[in-house]
Formats: structure tokens, C-alpha cells, sequence
């Protein structure tokens, strides 16, 4: 797996390391599509906020809700055929988006490919929870950073086939994720990972009887409802203020900010205590989501972009810390799939909220709205994880 007599400098096997590339290229054709996305459902499509938000939450509710499963799935029988079902299943997705034009048809494609999301997802994460705990830090700072270099180049090849056709940027999409469904396939990801096998109902069992776990996830429910703004709030909002074409720079300024922040932090933040780090990235993010309100001009956004990246270059991995190291042995798949699917309740709310919010009221009520959910999670970090000497956090 990996050596473990410098975790802060750990050298991963061939498998981490190639499954670590393979985030950054699935980002990478994610992103290439995202920053188009509601703002084409809108502007070109037509769609109204209610449409909108159907079709985001229900690529939502399958990408976050089916990891629950599809994580149970990878910890009984491993991780190779539902990674490469997961991305094969985005590709349909998208290829989808570039031949219909319909809500019902945009609502089950946005399905299909939300369930390759859960069923990648699920694998992935599997694979990344049963490495030894003492490097997990390391583990998840190194797959942010790679997510984030596919955010950064991932909308400037998006913008570029925009220019042509929105439609040829899904289709290149779709193209992309069905040939690294061909390349999980024959790689065979996550075979060479030994690790107990356990049944998914008891999988399921453990998980959803664990207190920390339950604890973790209502720290992480305000953050599940101010993620999806990424995709609905932030490009509409800039699309508003400044043009369609500035949907695509809040997308490469998160992966560039993102990329360069991460590479500079990643030894300090498998250092520091995931308690602090996240209570004082909630605080964080009330106060940047506030100021929103009070700053115009796409100039003071894309400077909002840059500090709502700082928090969520920070946030992320600490979550995903948090949740490896509660992750009992042969159930790490369906731990994160808990938490994923009882987040996107909280997805669900972000997005039809989001995009509600955008359409119908002004941006002083809409970020100040925002901002209060992240001083929500302040108060609930602040509570939960307060940490009793001797006792490790969440236990």
C-alpha cells in the first residue's frame, strides 16, 4: 500500500497513485461541463427555477444518495466493476445532456449520470479508506489537490468548445469519461487492495449505528447545503453581473486558487487538529458569504471565489479525514456513503434554495441567507467537536 515511516511524505503504491490521476482527469471532464450547465438550462433551455432545481437535485439526490449502496457494494465484493460502471454511467449522462432539450428527459439523465457519480464515488472512496489511518491526512489532501487541478484546466477546455457549441462541450465530456471507464477496466482498481470483507447489511448495520458517524454528519449538513451553490448560485449569480462567460472564470479561479493553496498547505494540514480546521473554516465562511451582500462588481465575486476556495480547500479533505478515521474495518465504503447520502438532504435544500434565491430575491437577502448557514455550522462545529482531555474528537 504505502510506506508508512513518513506519513506527511508518504510514497503511494501504484494503485493510489494512478487512481490519484485518475480524479484529477474525471474532474478535469467534470468541470468542463459544470460551468455551463445551469446557466445553459437557463439562458438557452429556458428553464425556470423550479426545473432548474429539479434537475440539479435529482442529479444530486442520485450522486450522494446511491453512495450508501454502492458503497456496501464496494466494501462486500471491492471496488473494480463499480468504478468503471460509475464512469461509464456519467458519460451516458452526458451525452444525454447534448441530445435533449425536454425537463423529463434532462431530469433522467441528470439520474443516470448522478448514479455514476455514487457508483465511482463509492468505489474510490473505499479503495482510499482502507489505507493505514496514520496517512489518511496525507491521502486526502493529495486527491484535493488532484480534483482541483481538473477544476482548473477542466472549464478553460469547456469555455474553448463553448465557443464553438455548449452542446460539443457535453459531448466531449461524455467522450472522456466513457474512455476512463475503458481505462478503470482494464486496470482493475482497487483488486490489489487487501482488506476484510464484510456483508453490506452488517456494513450498513455498523454504520448507521455509529455515534460518531452521526456526529460528523451534522457538522457536515450546513457545508452539504452551501457546496451545491457552487454550481447553481455562484454561476448565475456571475452570469448576472458580468455575462455567461463569467461562469467559466469563478470555475477556473476555484481550480487555480484551489491547486496553488492545497500544494502550499498540504504539510500543515496533516498537521493540524481537524477540530480547529473546521470550526474555523465555518466561521470563515459566514463572514465571506455575508460580505457578498455589501460588495458588487464581478471583480469583488471573483475575490469572493478566491476565499470561498480557501474554505473549501480546507473543509473537504477534513471531512474526509474525519470520516476514514471513524471507519471501522471492512465497512470504509458504506461510511462514506452514509454520509454522503444523508447529505444530500441537506444538497437537496442548497440547490432549490440557491437557485430560488437568485431568481427571486435580491443579493443582500440571498447572501446573508448563505452567510447565516455558515455561521450555523460554526456553532455546530464549535459544539460537537469540543474535545474533553484524553478523549480523541467524534468518539
Amino acid at each position: 500500500m504505502i510506506r508508512e515511516d513518513d506519513c506527511a511524505r508518504p510514497v503511494w503504491s501504484r494503485e493510489i497513485r494512478r487512481l490519484l490521476w485518475m480524479q484529477g482527469l474525471m474532474n478535469a471532464s467534470h468541470f468542463m461541463t459544470v460551468p455551463l450547465l445551469a446557466l445553459y438550462m437557463s439562458a438557452n433551455l429556458h428553464f425556470g427555477a423550479a426545473a432548474l432545481a429539479s434537475v440539479m437535485s435529482a442529479n444530486l439526490l442520485s450522486a450522494q444518495a446511491l453512495p450508501l449502496v454502492a458503497g456496501a457494494i464496494a466494501d462486500r465484493f471491492g471496488s473494480h466493476m463499480i468504478i468503471t460502471l460509475g464512469l461509464f454511467l456519467r458519460g451516458v449522462g452526458f451525452l444525454g445532456f447534448g441530445f435533449c432539450d425536454g425537463v423529463m428527459a434532462w431530469v433522467c439523465f441528470a439520474m443516470i449520470a448522478g448514479t455514476g457519480v455514487a457508483c465511482y464515488e463509492g468505489g474510490v472512496y473505499g479503495v482510499f479508506g482502507r489505507q493505514p489511518k496514520t496517512c489518511l491526512s496525507a491521502l486526502f489532501a493529495a486527491n484535493n489537490q488532484m480534483l482541483n487541478t481538473g477544476a482548473a484546466v477542466g472549464p478553460i477546455i469547456g469555455g474553448l468548445a463553448g465557443l464553438a457549441d455548449v452542446r460539443a462541450a457535453f459531448a466531449v465530456s461524455a467522450i472522456l469519461f466513457i474512455s476512463l471507464s475503458t481505462v478503470a477496466f482494464r486496470e482493475k482498481f482497487g483488486s490489489s487492495t487487501i482488506f476484510k470483507r464484510q456483508p453490506a447489511l452488517m456494513s450498513l448495520k455498523v454504520a448507521a449505528t455509529h455515534r460518531g458517524l452521526w456526529r460528523l454528519i451534522a457538522i457536515s449538513l450546513p457545508w452539504f447545503f452551501l457546496f451545491p451553490q457552487l454550481y447553481v448560485a455562484f454561476p448565475m449569480y456571475a452570469g448576472q453581473i458580468a455575462g455567461p462567460y463569467a461562469a467559466s472564470a469563478v470555475y477556473v479561479v476555484n481550480g487555480v486558487v484551489g491547486l496553488t493553496f492545497i500544494v502550499a498547505i498540504r504539510r500543515w494540514l496533516v498537521r493540524m487538529d481537524p477540530a480547529s480546521l473546521t470550526t474555523g473554516a465555518y466561521l470563515a465562511a459566514g463572514v465571506a458569504f455575508a460580505s457578498v451582500a455589501m460588495l458588487r462588481g464581478i471583480e469583488w465575486f471573483l475575490l469572493f471565489i478566491v476565499a470561498y476556495t480557501l474554505i473549501e480547500t480546507i473543509l473537504l479533505p477534513t471531512l474526509e479525514t474525519m470520516t476514514a478515521s471513524l471507519a471501522t474495518e471492512g465497512s470504509q465504503g458504506t461510511f462514506f456513503g452514509v454520509l454522503s447520502a444523508v447529505g444530500a438532504l441537506g444538497g437537496a435544500a442548497g440547490y432549490f434554495a440557491g437557485s430560488w434565491l437568485i431568481l427571486n430575491r435580491t443579493p443582500v437577502e440571498t447572501w446573508l441567507t448563505l452567510g447565516s448557514v455558515g455561521m450555523l455550522g460554526f456553532l455546530v462545529s464549535a459544539l460537537l467537536l469540543r474535545i474533553p482531555k484524553g478523549k480523541p474528537s467524534l468518539s
